[in-house]
């Protein structure tokens, strides 16, 4: 008889914001459980554009997976690159489609008035797992007792420092984003997920210390529930979110 491979389940789902020091929460997330989508965007511009990109990012992308997900008749252009996954060229068309809204947004907007976003997303097929990243967001997965980040965020940071551990705010520019130009390029990485996994999506404003104290909780066998009783005692400098999905 033919085994039929099991897919992972998705246990819970964690959504975790902060304003930090900042008067304006600039973060926004969105999740979907059943359609196994995932959306981090962390708005700059200021309180009024900076929200509003970061809004319409989310928004954007959520609508485009929705509709347009698994359609190669597709009613928007739709770019295929032969070496991604279906899932895989659906996230790059969906960040394609969200920078467009944004820059028709800023269309004719003097520079204070126009707003951008690092957006970060996420689509399972089966057990793959596609990421798409523009920005300064970042993914990792903890698998057991390894902690492995997906890729490496695109900003002024990072590139004085791949260590990942400047946390100076100054610093935390994004070197891509939505919002910004027309001739956007996602990055786009896949994975198989496992059961057991951890998958921890977040913005900038979550710093290494954060993160290595709930890699040492998830090893504890902590769930959601004593993590997030942890991010609630942090303090953070500037917004920060996190989407936590429990396999």
């Amino acid at each position: 008889m033919t085994s039929i491979a099991r897919h992972p389940t998705i246990r819970a789902i964690s959504n975790f914001a902060h304003p930090g020091q900042r008067s304006v929460q600039e973060d926004h997330a969105f999740f979907d459980k059943d359609r196994k989508i995932f959306v981090m965007a962390d708005g700059f511009g200021g309180p009024g554009p900076g929200v509003e990109a970061s809004r319409l990012a989310c928004e954007s992308v959520k609508n485009f997976l929705v509709k347009e997900a698994g359609d190669l008749e597709a009613t928007l252009p739709f770019v295929l690159r032969s070496y991604y996954s279906l899932a895989g060229n659906v996230l790059f068309n969906s960040l394609i489609h969200a920078n467009r809204q944004l820059n028709l947004r800023n269309k004719g907007k003097g520079v204070h008035e126009r707003g951008g976003a690092s957006v970060l997303a996420a689509f399972m097929d089966g057990d793959l797992l596609a990421v798409a990243n523009v920005g300064g967001c970042g993914a990792w997965i903890f698998r057991g007792n390894a902690l492995c980040e997906l890729f490496t965020p695109r900003t002024y940071s990072r590139l004085c420092d791949p260590s990942g551990q400047d946390m100076d705010p100054a610093r935390q520019v994004p070197l891509m984003a939505c919002g910004i130009t027309s001739d956007l390029e996602p990055e786009i990485f896949e994975y198989r997920i496992k059961e057991g996994d951890l998958l921890i999506l977040q913005s900038d404003g979550v710093g290494p210390e954060v993160r290595d104290r709930i890699w040492e909780l998830a090893k504890e066998g902590s769930g959601p529930e004593s993590i997030e009783t942890y991010l609630k005692t942090c303090q953070f400098d500037d917004n920060a979110s996190l989407l936590m999905v429990f396999f």
